[in-house]
């Protein structure tokens, strides 16, 4: 009787530990991309050949997780990080962390979802859903634009890049809705965390709509205030300047079946504050591109952008970017492809970069 009730009781556990396991589950999962190509900035020089990785989009490896808490609700996590494929060193973000990608916790339902840590920003969301490249930092025009780390990029005199903050903000609080009838909205919060009147919080709101083949976002990105910085003159300290930045951006694509439309206009403004003025370095940003599938595997992409810029107590100058490319599905992991970009800046000689790779994700 005693070894029944021992083996009724092992039974019971053991229903009970799958039970849990089925409520909750962990998954390790990445993407490695690895290309060969030529590169040559639009400062100038000769071209350099390199074997490097992230031309398409930056190599990553990730845990992600979620629990049933019952009721609707679940507890959610994700750690993810970037990962040089061609090297196998890690790749930090702007605040220098491991955890580059991603590293934040929450909680779904039929509320949405709320996320506490380190996540995309919408702005960034939006450039990379509404053009061909998608989150390409070498091939992409939006992207190039938006963050100023391409292979052929370099800060004009006077600039800077548009998109203060990495392309995902730590230390925010994200609010998600659930989707209604193709709508769906977002907001975040980021902690300027210093008591500091110098600097102050900001803040993004998104909303977007998806119905078949036809997608659109719209974000508005008040960035806040990044600091002080005193002006000097022949020595002198001049009076504090503050930097504040602001970003408007819409995105749509449209999904011919014989090829894929994508458009995007975004603006950018510095405002300088000090006690007399308000001088405003702004920035008009569009992109135009097309994936056209040629064979069942694969797609040729093409994408024109343009960054118009306007800095205080300096000239104007502009950057435009063409990218060409092929895509080729191996398998539903594995791919390969080939790009090109160009990029002509305002009284600079002409960048480019071309590169062939493969990618995979697992």
């Amino acid at each position: 009787m005693f070894a029944k009730k021992n083996l009724v009781a092992a039974a019971a556990l053991l229903a009970l530990v799958g039970a849990a396991q089925a409520q909750s589950s962990v998954k390790l999962y990445g993407y490695l991309e690895a290309d060969f190509g030529s590169y040559k900035s639009a400062a100038g020089g000769k071209s350099t050949t390199k074997v490097q990785s992230g031309d398409m989009m930056t190599s990553f490896i990730g845990f992600s997780g979620v629990e049933d808490l019952g009721g609707g609700l679940k507890a959610e996590f994700m750690l993810e990080s970037f990962v040089g494929g061609d090297t196998g060193a890690n790749v930090p973000n702007q605040v220098g962390q491991f955890w580059s990608r991603a590293s934040w916790v929450g909680l779904s339902g039929g509320f949405g979802k709320v996320i506490v840590g380190q996540y995309d920003n919408a702005l960034f969301t939006s450039g990379l859903l509404y053009n061909p490249f998608g989150s390409s930092m070498t091939f992409s025009p939006t992207m190039r634009h938006f963050y100023d780390l391409g292979s052929t990029s370099i800060s004009a005199p006077g600039t800077y890049a548009l998109s203060q903050g990495d392309t995902g903000w730590a230390n925010s609080v994200t609010y998600e809705t659930p989707v209604i009838a193709g709508f769906a909205a977002s907001l975040q919060f980021l902690a300027k965390e210093s008591s500091s009147s110098d600097t102050s919080n900001s803040y993004t709101a998104s909303v977007s709509y998806n119905n078949g083949p036809f997608s659109a976002m719209a974000v508005y990105v008040d960035g806040g205030k990044s600091g002080k910085v005193t002006t000097t003159s022949a020595g002198v300290d001049l009076l504090p300047v503050f930097k504040n930045f602001r970003a408007a951006n819409l995105g749509t694509s449209y999904d011919f079946g014989v090829l894929k439309a994508f458009g995007q206009y975004s603006q950018f403004k510095y405002y300088a504050n000090d006690l007399f003025n308000a001088e405003v370095d702004k920035a008009k940003v569009w992109q135009l591109g097309v994936s056209i599938p040629v064979t069942a595997s694969g797609s040729v992409l093409a994408s024109y952008g343009q960054s118009k810029y306007q800095v205080v107590n300096d000239d104007d100058y502009s950057s435009k970017i063409l990218s060409l490319g092929y895509d080729h599905a191996l398998s539903k992991r594995t791919s390969v492809f080939a790009a090109f970009s160009q990029e002509k800046i305002t009284d600079e000689k002409s960048g480019r970069a071309i590169a062939v790779g493969v990618k995979h994700t697992f």
